[in-house]
């Protein structure tokens, strides 16, 4: 008796917790840090991830047979909203010359 199955459903169905998980600490460490920190922008590259690793992961479910590709469509949809949604005004201190305006030498 071999206790080395490999099962590939269920390891792309591990791909997609894992990547909700990564995905939603991820959206959470992006909309909670400010916009100059480091970990602003690892959050963001870290959703990115997230997406893709989702997009491919539920991929792999689909093919399976899976609900779990339900899932990672869901979860997909709520990261993208998580990140769109919110106020635009990133950096509001910055003071953008006009074409018309001279320079100050």
């Amino acid at each position: 008796m071999s206790f080395a199955h490999f099962n590939s459903s269920v390891a792309s169905e591990m791909f997609v917790m894992l990547f909700q998980t990564l995905g939603v600490a991820c959206l959470f460490l992006n909309r909670l840090t400010p916009h100059q920190s480091s970990w602003h922008a690892l959050g963001r590259t870290g959703v990115v991830l997230a997406l893709l690793g989702l997009g491919i992961a539920g991929a792999l479910c689909g093919r399976q047979d899976s609900e779990f590709a339900l899932f990672a469509g869901g979860t997909m949809t709520l990261l993208l909203i998580g990140m769109t949604v919110g106020t635009s005004n990133t950096d509001a201190d910055v003071v953008v010359p006009r074409l018309g305006e001279a320079e100050a030498a």
